[in-house]
């Protein structure tokens, strides 16, 4: 990473204190459902937050969600925690993708499809893994809104697209522009925040799987379909899902279930 860069993730303010009451209950073994609903609902601008996200159609909940206790019973702590994540974000990042040409809108559909695919596709069939890959999947774009601002205050902003116009992967234009993939800016940056180590690992190697082993390896492998399937605009192709499909029988992960979930999630 340039120094730029590493001076931009220093510079990202702490989470918001009643972000980090929802951290501190979430990772409190002891909290309740109703402990993650009290401090939410002491945040009027956090609760408006979750219950839009909760009402989007992506989450394919049945009926309207009116009130915080109806998001955590009917969503879990899990894809709650990662809602208020992204309250955070909003109020810690102005999202100028601009090197990137995607707008804010289409950033904030790609994070939301991601994660609508994480729960489609692990709620039921293990669901134990949403505890990381809920806030992975959801946030592991963010690193590109630091990219970009390092980018564009250095005057850089045209580097990325000289990269793809070159033949390269986004992955490897960012590493032209700026010495690092979003990847690691956004592992980085949850270091920064403090965050588990397992999600900021799961993060570092969800382009490349085979650098770890285990369960660890399956869920890099499924963040790194559930990105592939997803582009950074938001949209999904032939050609994307047909890569994440390869990537699925690649590391054996479940195909017909992701298949389902997919099928969800192009029909919100």
């Amino acid at each position: 990473m340039n120094t730029r860069l590493l001076k931009n993730i220093d510079a990202v303010p702490a989470l918001p204190e009643s972000v980090q009451a929802v951290e501190r209950v979430y990772h409190d073994k002891d909290s309740s459902f109703e402990d993650l609903q009290r401090v939410i609902e002491k945040d009027p601008l956090l609760t408006a937050d979750i219950l839009r996200a909760a009402n989007a159609p992506l989450y394919g909940l049945k009926r309207q969600v009116t009130n915080v206790q109806q998001a955590v019973s009917l969503l879990g702590r899990d894809v709650i925690r990662s809602f208020a994540l992204n309250s955070a974000v909003d109020a810690s990042f102005t999202i100028n993708l601009s090197p990137y040409h995607i707008n804010k809108e289409q950033f904030s559909l790609a994070c939301e499809r991601q994660l609508g695919l994480t729960i489609a596709w692990l709620i039921r069939r293990d669901p134990k893994r949403l505890a990381y890959l809920a806030p992975a999947a959801f946030l592991v774009n963010l690193g590109r809104v630091i990219i970009s601002k390092t980018l564009l205050e250095e005057g850089n902003e045209s580097k990325i697209q000289e990269a793809l116009d070159a033949g390269k992967t986004l992955a490897q234009a960012e590493k032209y522009a700026c010495g690092a993939q979003v990847t690691d800016v956004t592992a980085t940056l949850f270091n920064h925040w403090h965050f588990e180590p397992e999600m900021i690992h799961l993060i570092r190697y969800s382009d490349d799987p085979d650098g770890t082993y285990g369960e660890e390896r399956a869920m890099a492998a499924e963040l790194y379909a559930i990105r592939e399937t997803v582009l950074p605009d938001g949209s999904m192709t032939a050609e994307s899902i047909t890569r994440a499909k390869e990537i699925i029988e690649e590391f054996e992960l479940d195909l017909p279930s992701y298949e389902r979930a997919l099928e969800h999630v192009l029909e919100a």
